[in-house]
């Protein structure tokens, strides 16, 4: 058998169908790291079975399909198939060659065939078992499979030796053979559980059939007493019930007039209730109106208030804004006049300056007759000079305008300061007004914040009080109901005690009837109190003795059984104090038992009783031991010889002479006797201490109670308190923004009155200035003239003659040039001022525009005010006239009010008179009712049990059973017989057909636990043959790989030497295996000891020792020599071209010592990114290369 080929398809990186092929020999797949030449291998273990996602280098199975890459998308689908030539049958199959595929889709759905058939994993699991192919096997060697070998523990190494022995199979059938073996055990466990509680049942059954029978004969005879004495009894309630119910309809014709004149009355109460209640809402209606009629008088005297101050402020700001329409309209007129003035004088310059340009053109005519011949020096001279004197005008002209202009500013600067520093106080008294109100409406805020602070306090106080309220009102109500319960339990159990429960039959009935009969002191578990922790121990101890009744005497122990026989009444034990005498424990036996551990006492002496009966408890009690535990209780009776017996707190007993009782018991009602009595008084401290609670919880409820009423009260006189204060604070407010509208006028015309003052204040200092530069200019140009004229003078000179007519002419030239000069200037100036004039105009205008508009909405607002205030005025009368009528009509219905509670106090008296009458008439008439109801149900229960019990009607028993006996006698009689079915107890009247099916399946499972036995044993035999053949075929192959592994390890090494050993040789079932090896020029040490490639190298020796042992189809080596160096690379080739024809190899690797050992060879790249191929390799192209051999 050989592997012929695998096809590998979406398997990790072999996105694409890929088919290997192998031969016999040696095939390597080479590649370069990172190609997926590993993943090979993994699909082989993949496809042979391997489970663990972990192993094949995976987080989950889903892993090992192709994930895509950068140009292929993820595939969903896995699939694997390995080829196998089975014509030797190595593997137990009729088929000469063996496909083996495995698919896994990405939802995760698996897929098995075994020659294209379906199959499971486990018979691909099974075929391979034991073969040396699995996904664990020898088979398959990886390198870190090498280094598992030298790393592991030897009792992990010992794995490989079992694959080799080919024990798996017997290991796994072992396995399921224990696995049967547990459930053979369980089985047996249920079935003999089943077969002990039959047995228990046996035995009680036996009993219960003849009880039965007893019974039955009494059952009898009380059934033909008790259906006569029935059919007596309801004769005798019929006649009961006619008399009830006459009595019943005579009290309704009463009840009925009673009820007539009760509903007549509550009527009349109902409709005066009514009256007042809706002369209630009424009243609340007219005082909420009333309220509000007083709240809103208050607000309209405030806005009153405010709108009588807002009309005084407008009053006020009024008259200053007349005064200053006065003055605009003052200073306009001034304004007016002065443009009149200047216009004409405008008019009489232009026309001066018309005149002197025509007398200048004629002037200039004459000049240039004389002037022809002048020189060009003295024309320019005299050009210059009349330069000069225009200059020389202008300036003057200018100085006289700013001399104008600075009395004027001066003037407007004295008004200006004047009217700035009354409005600067004006502005001051405003602003002090304004944070005076400022002031206040703080004070008013902060009492505000304050109080609402205060509120927010007590309002967080009252809700968390309200809370605690709430929470302590559930407390007390859950600390009533468990008070309740617990009073319930005890009157329960209080119940229980008084009527003796849990107390035999006769000692009950003596326990009732004790001053009766006298001299009766109590039952024993009556008279003793128990610690709880030793109830169970004193319950054991006394046994049926707790039941015992202690007595005064002799005499009433007699009476006390005389009672009981007379009256049938069961039985009872006496312990009469005059005859009892006390035991104890012998002084050296309790000195003995104190040195013990786990030693408690002397039962006597861990319970109370009165003296009166010590003698009593001291006989019961005085000689038993108490001991924690069964452990300490066997100490403690054997080191006193076990003469006395021992009792532990769970209730086991070292009896006197040795014998032990205990094990698990229900408790019967002895214990629940003394569990009862310390139950009850443990509710009696509990309700003492829940009363004690529940008072304080009520306490703390009125106190919080009352605590929520105070502040309740407190938050309602906030809210008054905090309403006036809002008023107050919106008062303020108003006032506030009266003065602030107040301030922000004044500062307006402040503002600009300060303008007008600067304004006038710039002119004047540019007055000073330009006056002190027309000077100086005036100064350069006389003397720039002065020499000028010198120039002139002496040019002229020699010319004095010829041009005194020229002089003459230039002359009027220059005088009329400067006349001219002057004379536009003047216009120039005079048209500067006009429209200096014409502007301070339009701006005085606009301001009076404005001061007139400012007070013209004062006067409308002053009217608006007045009518408003006039209106309030009106308002304020209405409110009071309508809170008159409210006060006196509210007075009116409280007095309507009180007449009206005084008829209903009175008709409530009537109808209570009534009510009471009435109840009375139904409390008699249900007692009536209650008594018929009694009797039908007496009447009808003994119907119901002639019926049910008998299967009898009234009518037929009547006729057929006729009472022989007297009534007494009859009762008495029943009395006796249900006491004696009663001592019978719980009776099975099926026991006897029970008993024998229960007989009949004891015996079956008897059988069946006996064949349960034998499979156990079976089993047991199995298992021991297997663990034999186990360590048989184990101890031959390890013995026979050992001896290899001694020859193989020098031949590898070239030398040395090395041997395999067992850990533990006397247990070859466990044993583990270490490894001992010397290489060449090295001593004899353990496998760890050795370098890393050494012990690589051996680890690959013992695998090839083991293929020779037990040699495999085929083997597949991942990088297993990858540790090793290239010479030991070489020799490991070398080796395995010695096992040629044997074993076929795959070798994965990358070395070339390996390669060169190949006879094939097969690359795996990746051209594509992420995905693997396979390529051929031309064994030719690989020779020439030296890679392999020739």
């Amino acid at each position: 058998m050989y592997l012929k080929k695998i096809e590998i398809a979406g398997f990790k990186s072999f996105a694409d169908k890929t088919t290997i092929e192998f031969v016999n020999g040696v095939t390597a797949v080479v590649g370069p790291n990172g190609s997926g030449k590993s993943n090979i291998t993994e699909a082989i273990r993949w496809v042979l079975g391997e489970q663990s996602a972990k192993s094949l280098r995976g987080g989950r199975m889903n892993d090992v399909i192709f994930a895509g890459s950068e140009s292929r998308k993820q595939l969903n689908l896995a699939e694997v198939t390995l080829v196998l030539e089975n014509e030797d049958h190595f593997l137990p199959l009729d088929f000469s060659e063996i496909s083996i595929t495995r698919r896994l889709h990405r939802n995760g759905d698996s897929e098995f065939y075994l020659n294209k058939q379906s199959c499971r994993l486990k018979d691909i699991v099974d075929l391979f078992m034991d073969s040396g192919l699995g996904k664990e096997s020898f088979s398959i060697i990886s390198q870190g499979k090498v280094e598992a070998i030298f790393n592991s523990k030897p009792e992990d190494r010992r794995s490989i030796f079992e694959e080799a022995a080919g024990v798996l199979k017997y290991k796994t059938r072992k396995k399921k053979a224990e696995q049967k073996l547990f459930e053979t055990e369980d089985n047996l466990n249920r079935v003999q559980d089943i077969v002990y509680e039959l047995e228990d049942q046996i035995e009680p059954l036996r009993e219960q059939s003849s009880i039965a029978k007893d019974y039955v004969m009494q059952k009898e005879q009380l059934s033909e007493v008790e259906i006569a004495l029935t059919v007596v009894e309801v004769e005798m309630l019929k006649e009961k019930w006619l008399a009830n119910k006459n009595q019943a309809e005579t009290l309704a014709t009463e009840i009925s007039e009673a009820r007539q004149e009760l509903q007549t009355a509550e009527t009349t109460v109902a409709d005066l209730r009514e009256k007042r209640q809706k002369m209630d809402a009424q009243l609340d209606e007219s005082q909420a109106r009333l309220v509000e009629l007083v709240k809103t008088y208050e607000q309209t005297e405030a806005q009153k208030k405010v709108l009588s101050e807002r009309s005084k402020n407008t009053k006020e700001n009024r008259e200053q804004f007349e005064q200053s329409k006065a003055k605009l309209e003052v200073k306009i007129q001034e304004l007016d006049q002065q443009l009149a003035d200047l216009t004409k004088d405008l008019t009489e310059k232009q026309a001066h300056e018309r005149e002197l340009r025509g007398t200048l053109a004629a002037a200039e005519k004459e000049q240039k007759m004389f002037n022809q011949n002048s020189s060009v020096t003295v024309e320019s001279l005299r050009d210059d000079y009349v330069d000069l004197m225009q200059k020389q005008t202008t300036l003057r002209n200018e100085q006289g305008y700013l001399e104008k202009t600075f009395l004027q500013a001066s003037q407007k600067n004295m008004k200006s300061d004047a009217t700035v520093r009354a409005l600067e106080s004006d502005s001051a008294l405003a602003k002090a007004k304004v944070q005076e109100k400022q002031l206040e409406l703080s004070t008013v805020q902060k009492n505000l914040a304050t109080k609402l602070l205060g509120h927010q306090e007590i309002q967080a106080d009252l809700q968390k009080n309200r809370y605690d309220l709430e929470t302590n009102e559930q407390k007390m109500y859950e600390a009533l109901r468990l008070m309740q319960q617990a009073k319930a339990k005890r009157d329960s159990l209080a119940d229980l005690n008084e009527d003796y429960a849990g107390f035999y039959q006769g000692v009950k009935e003596i326990l009732k009837r004790k001053r009766e009969i006298g001299g009766v002191v109590g039952a024993v578990a009556e008279l003793i109190d128990v610690p709880k922790e030793t109830e169970v121990a004193i319950d054991i101890a006394l046994g049926a003795a707790s039941q015992n009744v202690v007595v005064e005497d002799e005499e009433s122990g007699r009476k006390g059984i005389t009672y009981l026989k007379q009256k049938r009444l069961g039985r009872a034990t006496f312990l009469p104090l005059t005859t009892i005498k006390p035991r104890y424990l012998p002084s050296n036996v309790v000195q003995t038992v104190k040195g013990n551990e786990g030693y408690l006492g002397i039962a006597s002496q861990l319970v109370r009783y009165p003296e009166k009966v010590a003698t009593v408890i001291e006989n019961l009690l005085g000689t038993t031991i108490v001991a924690r535990d069964l452990t300490s209780a066997n100490q403690i009776a054997r080191s006193i010889q076990f003469k006395y017996r021992v009792v532990t707190l769970e209730g086991d007993i070292m009896n006197a002479g040795g014998s032990m009782t205990g094990g698990a018991s229900k408790k019967g009602n002895q214990g629940s006797i003394f569990a009862r009595k310390n139950e009850l008084s443990n509710l009696n401290q509990q309700i003492s201490s829940m009363e004690a609670t529940l008072e304080a919880k009520k306490i703390d409820v009125r106190a919080l109670k009352q605590q929520v009423k105070k502040q309740e009260l407190e938050l309602e006189e906030l809210r008054v308190l905090g309403e006036k204060e809002r008023l107050k604070e919106q008062q303020l407010k108003n006032d506030v923004e009266l003065y602030e509208e107040k301030e922000k006028r004044l500062t307006r015309e402040l503002k600009a009155y300060t303008f007008e003052f600067q304004e006038a204040k710039e002119e004047t200092e540019h007055y000073h200035q330009r006056t002190a530069e027309i000077t100086a200019e005036m100064s350069e140009i006389s003397t720039e003239m002065e020499n000028i004229n010198r120039q002139i003078d002496l040019i002229s000179s020699e010319n004095d003659k010829r041009t005194q007519l020229q002089a003459s002419a230039n002359q009027r030239v220059h005088e009329v040039t400067a006349q001219l000069a002057v004379a536009k200037e003047q216009v120039t100036s005079l048209v500067k001022e006009q429209k200096r004039l014409e502007d301070s105009l339009q701006v005085e205008k606009e301001s009076l525009a404005n001061l007139v508009e400012q007070l013209e909405l004062m006067i409308n607002s002053d009217g608006s005010h007045q009518l408003t205030k006039g209106d309030l005025e009106e308002k304020l009368a209405e409110i009071e006239v309508e809170k008159t009528a409210f006060e006196e009509t509210i007075l009116a219905m409280k007095e309507e009010r009180y007449t009206l509670e005084e008829r209903i106090d009175e008709f409530d008296r009537t109808v209570a008179a009534k009510n009471n009458q009435q109840h009375i008439l139904l409390e008699q008439r249900s007692k009536a009712e209650v008594a018929m109801n009694r009797h039908d149900v007496e009447i009808e229960n003994r119907l119901g049990h002639l019926s049910e019990e008998y299967g009898l009607s009234f009518d037929f028993a009547k006729v057929n059973h006729v009472l022989e006996l007297s009534l007494e006698d009859a009762r008495q009689k029943v009395k006796l017989l249900k006491r004696g079915i009663e001592e019978l107890g719980s009776v099975n009247l099926g026991a006897i057909d029970e008993f024998e099916r229960v007989n009949e399946r004891y015996s079956f499972l008897t059988e069946q636990r006996d064949d349960l036995l034998t499979a156990k044993a079976s089993l047991f035999e199995t298992m021991d043959e297997m663990d034999e053949e186990v360590k048989k075929r184990f101890s031959e192959v390890f013995f026979a790989i050992r001896d290899k592994f001694s020859i193989v390890f020098p031949q590898m090494f070239g030398g040395g030497y090395a041997e395999l050993r067992l850990t533990d040789p006397e247990d070859l079932l466990n044993t583990g295996i270490d490894i001992i090896a010397q290489p060449p020029g090295k001593k004899l040490q353990n496998l760890s000891l050795l370098s890393g490639g050494e012990r690589a190298f051996t680890a690959i020796a013992l695998l090839f020792s083991i293929i020779q042992v037990r040699p495999v189809p085929f083997c597949i080596l991942d990088e297993v020599e990858a540790a090793l160096d290239e010479a030991n690379v070489a020799r490991f080739g070398r080796y395995l071209s010695r096992f040629e024809g044997d074993t076929q190899f795959i070798v994965i690797t990358h070395r070339k010592g390996t390669m060169e050992e190949a006879d094939v060879l097969y690359g795996v790249t990746m051209q594509e990114s992420g995905i693997s191929k396979i390529v051929s390799v031309r064994l030719e192209e690989v020779e020439e290369k030296g890679l392999v051999k020739g």
